[in-house]
């Protein structure tokens, strides 16, 4: 852009536009996307709830409370709009913005930290979040069908063992008009870590119920 004379040094050492049609363009792009939900939850939080007597934190307690605020908020304040009031964004992207929402709020609280799309060797996690010096490694996933909820886990067991974790949290967003076989339910369950035989990670896994009939 500077090549072509769209931006230029404005002498303190940041970047200033010749044009103004192609700063608004550029803001409206790659400005974040905010719905006013992060003070809400926060101001909805208090942080010692969240921890046992030993400092530990309460992590089955954090999702379960995310549960219950969705079921109250909906996902429907998580799609972006455009100019004209339309939802633009893809609705399943609802989903997981809404549990990245609360988590970041959350951890704000917390003085708690995250680590998006970290590092695991193989690939990349979907979020390790670390409070009062202890690791949670989280995936989120779109339940689509049995074997990719299976996989799903063993997957998620890789990437904790990967960095040495052995616990990971499975949370998975499942449509309530399906009927579902036995195996997916919410439980805590040992799973193998494939190519490390003999070699297991605790995965608890927790289901977020949606209506995708209504938004």
């Amino acid at each position: 852009m500077h090549t072509n004379g769209l931006i230029k040094d404005d002498g303190n050492g940041y970047v200033t536009f010749w044009v103004p049609f192609y700063k608004k363009r550029l803001y409206d792009a790659f400005y974040p996307y905010s719905n006013g939900e992060t003070s809400y939850i926060a101001g909805n939080t208090y942080g010692p709830d969240y921890f046992d007597k030993n400092g530990n934190l309460k992590i089955n307690q954090l999702i379960n409370n995310y549960k219950e605020y969705v079921k109250r908020r909906g996902f429907k304040v998580f799609m972006e709009k455009d100019e004209n009031g339309n939802f633009k964004s893809i609705k399943e992207a609802a989903l997981i913005y809404s549990f990245e929402t609360f988590i970041t709020a959350i951890m704000q609280e917390l003085d708690g930290k995250i680590y998006r799309e970290a590092d695991t060797g193989l690939g990349k996690s979907d979020m390790i979040i670390n409070v009062a010096n202890q690791e949670f490694l989280i995936e989120t996933k779109i339940y689509f069908s049995p074997s990719k909820f299976d996989s799903g886990k063993k997957q998620l067991a890789y990437y904790c063992d990967c960095i040495g974790q052995d616990k990971g949290i499975y949370l998975v967003f499942c449509p309530n008009d399906l009927k579902y076989p036995e195996p997916v339910k919410e439980q805590t369950e040992n799973i193998e870590v494939a190519e490390s035989i003999g070699k297991n990670v605790e995965i608890t896994t927790y289901l977020v119920e949606f209506d995708r009939r209504k938004w």
